[in-house]
């Protein structure tokens, strides 16, 4: 009865938890990689769930892949409230991994794994901890090519 209980109680708690992705399901998921920057965050209403929607504006430095312009302004949805939420700092730079939105715009890739801010000397924090831009640029190379193959394509939001 006790590893009954234990069982529903840890299946449960894991509910806002993300499926970590490889690198290479995370790029090849991505329909756009960018590193941008906050301009502004705005809450623009609830989710039935009573979760803020949160409207951002990021300002692309550099695209990674997919079709953006340097300096262009990009609308990213997310949700807030919950243990793997991607929350932006103003003017922190740091590097997306987006899917184009049903509603249009874009959506945070796997949620928090999708957001690696940079820290010291640009290097990536967040998820992407000991992964260089460099490694990066490799793999999301390798991916186009056809040189290394993800196992599956990432899960959206509303799929977690």
């Amino acid at each position: 009865m006790f590893l009954i209980l234990f069982l529903v109680i840890l299946c449960g708690g894991v509910h806002g938890m993300i499926r970590s992705l490889s690198l290479e399901e995370l790029v090849a998921g991505s329909d756009l990689i960018v590193i941008a920057s906050l301009k502004s965050s705005e809450e623009k209403g609830k989710t039935p769930d009573g979760l803020p929607q949160i409207e951002n504006i990021l300002t692309v430095a550099t695209v990674l892949k997919g079709v953006a312009n340097a300096s262009s302004e990009l609308k990213v949805s997310t949700i807030g409230g919950f243990e793997d939420e991607v929350a932006f700092s103003p003017r922190q730079k740091g590097i997306l991994f987006l899917k184009k939105a049903a509603a249009g715009g874009y959506e945070v890739n796997n949620l928090v794994q999708g957001w690696w801010p940079l820290g010291a000397g640009d290097a990536p924090t967040g998820m992407g901890t000991g992964i260089s831009v460099e490694k990066l640029k490799g793999t999301i190379k390798a991916v186009a090519e056809g040189k290394v193959s993800p196992t599956s394509a990432a899960p959206s939001s509303d799929q977690l």
